[in-house]
């Protein structure tokens, strides 16, 4: 928040950060906190954290749209708060959407043909000239490249995709991933004709008792059943589910479109700051720095201020890094 929001347009006073959940079960529960007489007038401003969001991970940070929680807030929370006047800050996640993002979900199914197979960066892709391929298929960059970049966890940031043709590509994942595999039905084995009913209710037992354990369905241990492992394999592959933060290519101008009807969707729920989390991730240069790039950063700073001042959008008053 800038050090005088009363010079700004804004009021100056005390602001709530608040879960929607933080106080009773839901928003109207600190709704109904502040419209008591005793605190009126305490505070000015909102910080509702992201769970007033659609999310799934990581306390609201992993955003799979911007649409308003249902189980958690109302369109009648925001009218009270309005009418008490107080001013609303919301978080624009610039980094990285949930694996269950629409535009994700449309990516697993549409592969190439996907409006957003441009939308989040494909790391070979990215790094194509500056490494070289190892033997998983993923491009390990030079060593000299690897040292500028910034890890949050152990390995290289990728998650592997499977796209519908059966191919594996590797996405930038800077934070959290899972990977998880379902259990077959033995209807789901009977394309494996050779096998009769009983054989393929074995198959999928000896699939079900290791499916928990496994990283690829290349680890699965398949016994007497070892000669349609290909056939397995593909079948198992094509139930992965996925669970975790995947990185978005602000190099794609699908990207800043979105980013531009999520200002606008965030002023129709009143909001008059924003804070721009994990923006520091935001640049990426194949031989710089993947945190704080500079100019880059303030580049991307400088283009979200226009669109701020084009729409009359809430004011970018913040940015932070996770």
């Amino acid at each position: 928040m800038p050090s005088s929001t009363a010079s700004s347009g804004l009021p100056s006073g005390v602001m709530l950060n608040a879960y929607p959940d933080s106080i009773g079960e839901k928003l109207s529960d600190a709704v109904g906190l502040l419209i008591r007489p005793e605190l009126r007038d305490v505070f000015s401003l909102f910080y509702i954290l992201p769970t007033f969001f659609h999310s799934d991970l990581d306390r609201g940070f992993s955003i799979s749209d911007y649409g308003m929680n249902e189980e958690l807030v109302s369109p009648a929370d925001l009218e009270l708060l309005a009418r008490l006047g107080i001013v609303l800050k919301f978080d624009l996640v610039l980094n990285h959407l949930s694996v269950r993002s629409m535009q994700f979900l449309d990516l697993l199914e549409r592969g190439e043909q996907s409006p957003y197979r441009d939308f989040f960066i494909d790391w070979n892709a990215f790094w194509r000239g500056h490494g070289e391929e190892g033997p998983d298929g993923i491009v390990i960059p030079s060593q000299e490249m690897l040292d500028k970049l910034f890890m949050r966890k152990p390995g290289l940031p990728v998650l592997k995709v499977r796209f519908p043709d059966g191919s594996e590509r590797p996405y930038w994942n800077t934070f959290y991933q899972e990977v998880h595999y379902r259990a077959l039905d033995s209807e789901e084995l009977e394309e494996i004709r050779e096998l009769g009913m009983d054989e393929r209710e074995q198959l999928r037992q000896l699939i079900a008792d290791q499916i928990g354990d496994i990283k690829s369905a290349s680890e699965l241990h398949l016994g007497p059943f070892d000669t349609y492992r290909d056939r397995v394999v593909s079948a198992v592959e094509g139930e992965r589910r996925y669970l975790g933060q995947i990185d978005l290519n602000a190099d794609s101008e699908r990207v800043w479109e979105f980013y531009d009807a999520t200002l606008k969707q965030l002023a129709g729920y009143g909001a008059k700051l924003i804070r721009l989390d994990a923006f520091a991730y935001l640049h990426k240069r194949p031989g710089e720095s993947n945190f704080f790039n500079k100019p880059g950063t303030w580049g991307y700073l400088h283009r979200l201020r226009e669109i701020d001042v084009q729409y009359r959008q809430p004011r970018l008053t913040d940015f932070q890094e996770q």
